[in-house]
């Protein structure tokens, strides 16, 4: 199957689908899609990636620049491996 960083394409493709903020935002942030942005956003917090996304479904897409980020700043998610 194939995976880009631990995860799965389908994954990534439902986590872009579940997008509720325009794209433009998330290119403001330098990313081609909602995935990147998380990915970096796990990668510039040095927590786990798969963690984040688990995170991210929980909370909703439009958190994705509110709640998600307070909780990765709070500590609430595992280092990265």
């Amino acid at each position: 199957m194939l995976m880009l960083d631990g995860i799965t394409m389908p994954t990534i493709e439902r986590l872009n689908r579940a997008r509720t903020i325009a794209i433009a935002r998330y290119e403001e942030d330098g990313c081609f899609d909602r995935f990147g942005y998380l990915r970096d956003l796990a990668r510039d917090h040095g927590v786990d990636l798969a963690a984040l996304i688990q995170l991210a479904d929980l909370l909703g897409a439009d958190e994705d620049f509110d709640g998600l980020v307070t909780s990765v700043e709070d500590g609430l998610l595992p280092p990265s491996a």
